[in-house]
């Protein structure tokens, strides 16, 4: 039987959404520029389909629901954070599409010129405040008859909820002009810079929001880029459903995360999460993570078991057996 081991050290980052992006073309170097001249983020880790072993099924597990790591840099970050802080465990990029949507949401259509013709375009240009500071400034162009929109964002420190963007953001989707409610919206940006908990990085590529029904649907292709330890992470087809309950929200979370030195892994929710909206972690469901075939012939694979807002197991299976060995129950305080 192979040898069960505690946790010692994981770690991870969101920013459903970190997510980590979209219309990404990832590979090579990175020797072209973004926005601003900043050289763009690229992916230049490993590629290949993730071995998962004793030594990674952890960081791997931990760090495809959050997001990316921060690494030894964690303990650090962790001990200066205030009572009223975020805590960068909380999904990186989860927290990041929902400051750029309730942005959106707080646009002002009514007072858009309207247009004279059938089809006409109408505009509004505006600033708004974040609740913690900053501001964004932002361009919306509707079709008063289709109700197809699009916008462009400049955000300046701009902070909700603890956390902090700048840099541009396109927008653009579908908006209903009867009830004047968005309904399908994407966001596309380059070189975005996030922080989370005193945790900063940036991040490039996409989120889509479907908001037609239940559950709503988000999905994003990101890069996610963390100079403090010159990584870049990669989430791929990363998609959210959630379903939004009384002061919780139902999440089942499927897609590839991409860690630069151990390849990537296939997400897989065997269990929903439930995540109460006080709390930094879910308080019940289990996420699967599958990689590269084993010795036994079988898929390695690792699970991670919510069992509270402050209490989680790992379990993995390292040689494709189709057993589990059980790491033992941790507290997330104790990261």
């Amino acid at each position: 039987m192979k040898k069960s081991r505690n946790i010692t050290t994981v770690v991870f980052i969101i920013a459903m959404f970190l997510f980590t992006l979209f219309l990404i073309s990832c590979g090579g170097g990175g020797g072209s520029t973004g926005d601003g001249g900043t050289p763009t983020i690229s992916y230049t880790g490993i590629k290949d389909e993730a071995s998962i072993g004793d030594d990674n099924a952890t960081d791997l597990t931990t760090e495809s629901y959050t997001n990316g790591s921060l690494g030894s840099a964690m303990s650090d970050i962790a001990a200066s954070q205030t009572e009223n802080s975020e805590h960068v465990y909380t999904p990186r990029m989860l927290k990041v599409s929902n400051v750029l949507k309730d942005s959106l949401f707080k646009v002002d259509l009514t007072s858009r010129s309207t247009g004279t013709f059938a089809g006409a375009v109408s505009q509004v240009t505006d600033t708004i405040a974040g609740s913690c500071g900053g501001s964004a400034s932002y361009t919306i162009s509707v079709n008063d008859e289709t109700g197809a929109f699009s916008s462009s964002f400049t955000y300046n420190n701009y902070c909700e909820g603890g956390v902090i963007i700048s840099g541009s953001v396109d927008f653009s989707g579908q908006f209903d002009v009867a009830t004047e409610t968005f309904l399908t919206f994407e966001f596309s940006f380059n070189n975005l810079s996030t922080t989370l908990g005193g945790d900063s990085v940036t991040v490039k590529g996409n989120m889509s929001f479907n908001m037609t029904g239940s559950p709503i649907i988000l999905t994003m292709t990101i890069l996610i880029k963390d100079s403090s330890i010159n990584r870049v992470y990669w989430v791929k087809d990363y998609r959210l459903a959630i379903t939004e309950g009384v002061g919780y929200a139902d999440i089942d979370i499927s897609g590839r995360f991409y860690h630069p030195e151990h390849g990537y892994v296939t997400l897989s929710t065997e269990q929903v999460l439930r995540l109460y909206d006080l709390d930094d972690y879910p308080s019940s469901g289990i996420l699967l993570i599958t990689g590269k075939t084993g010795a036994e012939g079988g898929k390695t694979k690792a699970r991670i078991t919510f069992h509270s807002s402050s209490t989680y197991q790992v379990e993995a299976d390292t040689n494709g057996d189709g057993l589990y060995d059980d790491y033992g129950v941790s507290n997330w305080a104790d990261l």
